[in-house]
């Protein structure tokens, strides 16, 4: 009885306390509480290794040392007057605005042809889909063999046809090692873009095609007065995702090149992973993550804007 009487008196006491409170502000706390947990996880997960690596950045400092030496600005001051660091970030735009325009082109054609009626449309949709379901590793490894020059098979086919004399090494020559990583990039993630497009197509009224129509319109003029200007908004989102995440890719230039050859293919993340884990200058690496971070921050404002300004015209 003692135990009972003791319990009743601790949710009595909870309920007192909990009473002194109006509804308004209970409901603040409740909201409270469950946000903390997400702040608690932006800060140890986002919020406090960027901080790190700031500070890691004014260091010189070896991967396995315990402390480093401040040395203030001198790992970016080494960076920015080389011509690696310039070259990477050349090599990051070039393969970030290539695999964008391939992607928005393919995903768009695909959308575009998937919005129509046609027999097996639902199996195409689920087809399509397999470069973006399957693990990145997984694509990777069966592309480097199909590449390869000794025993590939898109060298043996393209042979076979008569298209090419000897065998290409697509990912060994300096000039078409770009081309062929930004292919690759470009199949494995344009379903992505298509269905995003895909969504926005299939939400457009019909009445507006039907008035098109009525007015004289094609297919082509269809396209460029009105699916167009309705899929403005869902383009602009989905280029500026794109392009950072493509700017911000590491696995797939990894996987497929390290960077090679001869750093034709070396962007600013291979770079940071080179100069903390290859040649061991954990706070060069560390000022090489800023760096990028600070031109992502510059691409984002920039694409606030022309996000707002597009709203306007819509």
């Amino acid at each position: 009885m003692d135990h009972g009487r003791g319990w009743n008196d601790q949710i009595g006491s909870r309920r007192s306390w909990l009473g002194r409170y109006s509804l308004e502000t209970r409901e603040r706390l409740f909201a409270l509480a469950c946000f903390l947990p997400s702040v608690a996880l932006i800060i140890g997960l986002i919020l406090y290794p960027f901080f790190y690596t700031i500070v890691l950045s004014l260091q010189r400092r070896q991967l396995f040392a315990r402390e480093g030496m401040f040395i203030g600005l001198d790992n970016y001051v080494a960076l920015l007057s080389g011509g690696t660091f310039w070259r990477s970030l050349f090599n990051g735009i070039v393969f970030s605005g290539g695999s964008l325009l391939l992607q928005v082109l393919l995903g768009l054609g695909l959308a575009l042809l998937l919005n129509q009626q046609f027999v097996g449309r639902n199996f195409f949709r689920g087809a399509l889909l397999f470069p973006y379901i399957i693990p990145s590793i997984v694509s990777i490894v069966a592309i480097r063999w199909m590449l390869n020059d000794l025993y590939g098979i898109v060298n043996y086919w393209l042979q076979a046809l008569g298209l090419i004399d000897q065998a290409i090494p697509w990912l060994g020559n300096p000039n078409l090692a770009m081309a062929s990583l930004i292919a690759i990039n470009a199949w494995m993630f344009y379903p992505f873009v298509m269905l995003c497009i895909l969504a926005r197509l299939q939400s457009i009224p019909e009445e507006l095609y039907e008035a098109a129509r009525i007015d004289g319109a094609g297919g082509v003029a269809q396209f460029w007065y009105v699916t167009l200007p309705q899929l403005r908004g869902t383009l602009a989102v989905v280029i500026i995702v794109r392009t950072l995440w493509m700017f911000n890719k590491f696995d797939t230039v990894w996987l497929t090149t390290q960077g090679g050859p001869f750093g034709t293919t070396q962007t600013l993340p291979v770079l940071a992973y080179i100069e903390a884990f290859n040649l061991y200058e954990l706070g060069r690496g560390a000022a090489v993550g800023i760096l990028m971070s600070i031109a992502l921050l510059v691409v984002f404002m920039v694409y606030q804007r022309v996000f707002l300004r597009i709203k306007e015209w819509q």
